[in-house]
């Protein structure tokens, strides 16, 4: 069979575009694959790529996967497949509404399961813009983010308040969640912990930081397009150029 797909994958994490373009690469029906890392590629390669397939990660720099569906529009999205981490509530999304997804992580038969499904029945669909119009629909309405976390300290577990978080930073396999003159450590990846915050009072402003943005006092310039970010309680945070605009 003659390669004729054109692939999309949209993802911020260099690992996950790498496992992705492997598993792709082993499919005799793709010819390109073009890659995008956060929200704003993302649309502007929908655009000029045209892929017949995208690869959508549903937590991104800048815009989420729904935001950049919302921004291109359902009638002129192709195919989607959504990978996420642990975003239930999309998720049941996508199971009432036929549209396939790949829940990090994945081994290989799921990928070839989702990749297959949507080759063989999304991009055929007649309907397919009514079902990506009742996915945002349904996003909009139901999806809620975590008031608290439930976290040891000690011999006890106490709830910390999502509101009282400044920031969160990676400890190896850990979270510390840092409030006002209290960390907390959380067995849980940095990655996984953004997928459960709302990403419009939460900013990754680095690879091993996510500050909630009312906690800012003030931007100051660093070095190399970096910034210092003063928090209110006074520590000072790095913001790399990475990050940079989406959070500017």
């Amino acid at each position: 069979m003659k390669p004729w797909l054109t692939i999309l994958i949209a993802d911020d994490e260099p690992p996950a575009r790498r496992k992705l373009q492997t598993l792709l690469e082993e499919e005799p029906s793709v010819a390109t694959i073009h890659f995008a890392q956060d929200g704003d590629e993302t649309i502007q390669a929908i655009h000029e790529v045209q892929p017949d397939l995208v690869l959508l990660d549903v937590q991104m720099p800048g815009k989420s996967g729904f935001e950049v569906i919302a921004a291109v529009g359902v009638e002129h999205m192709p195919a989607v497949i959504f990978v996420t981490a642990y975003d239930q509530y999309a998720l049941k999304a996508f199971e009432v509404h036929a549209v396939d997804y790949l829940l990090k992580p994945y081994d290989k038969e799921r990928f070839h399961q989702a990749f297959h499904r949507a080759i063989d029945h999304i991009g055929r669909l007649e309907n397919y813009p009514e079902l990506l119009r009742k996915l945002l629909d349904a996003r909009g309405g139901g999806l809620h983010y975590p008031e608290r976390f439930m976290v040891q300290l000690g011999s006890r577990i106490v709830p910390v308040a999502v509101e009282d978080i400044l920031y969160l930073e990676a400890d190896d396999k850990y979270v510390e969640l840092h409030t006002t003159g209290q960390k907390y450590l959380l067995r849980e990846s940095l990655a996984n912990m953004q997928s459960k915050l709302d990403p419009s009072k939460f900013a990754r402003i680095h690879r091993s930081h996510i500050i909630q943005i009312n906690a800012i006092r003030q931007l100051t310039p660093r070095s190399h397009g970096d910034y210092w970010i003063e928090m209110v309680n006074g520590e000072r945070l790095i913001l790399s150029r990475r990050y940079r605009d989406q959070l500017i």
